[in-house]
């Protein structure tokens, strides 16, 4: 897996790697927020992106230190998933429902920056579901 080259992933900021259900814009969004972010696609290219085990992702994720965002609330239900979660030590937040619209995505994310800059700062594995109302602490 390779960082994104150009103006994501290349800086000293945050980086965010965005789930296949993430739409970029998203990811341009975190930018005026001084996180920078990547695409699956970035990382492994177009045709791995569509097809890679979320097992992989989780783990690379957590090796380059990134934070992974992704609308899978199911994530930590799947107990291999979860557990490359707790090994890795990845950090992932995650959109409480699946069918949110591109702009619902932006504007929870920005109604919760506090906890996405909390969740880039936390030490060790971490699965925060993200909401309008509230954040759930699942791992």
């Amino acid at each position: 897996m390779s960082a994104a080259s150009g103006s994501r992933g290349s800086r000293n900021r945050p980086t965010v790697l965005l789930d296949r259900c993430v739409p970029e814009g998203i990811g341009r969004a975190l930018n005026h927020f001084d996180i920078d972010y990547v695409t699956l696609a970035d990382a492994y290219g177009a045709d791995c992106a569509q097809n890679i085990d979320d097992v992989d992702w989780i783990k690379d994720s957590a090796g380059h230190g990134w934070i992974a965002l992704t609308q899978n609330f199911k994530i930590p239900r799947v107990a291999h998933e979860a557990d490359a979660i707790r090994d890795s030590g990845a950090r992932v937040l995650c959109y409480h429902r699946a069918n949110l619209t591109k702009e619902a995505k932006a504007l929870i994310l920005g109604r919760h920056m506090l906890a996405v800059r909390r969740v880039i700062d936390h030490p060790g594995a971490a699965f925060w579901r993200i909401s309008t109302r509230n954040i759930l602490r699942d791992i």
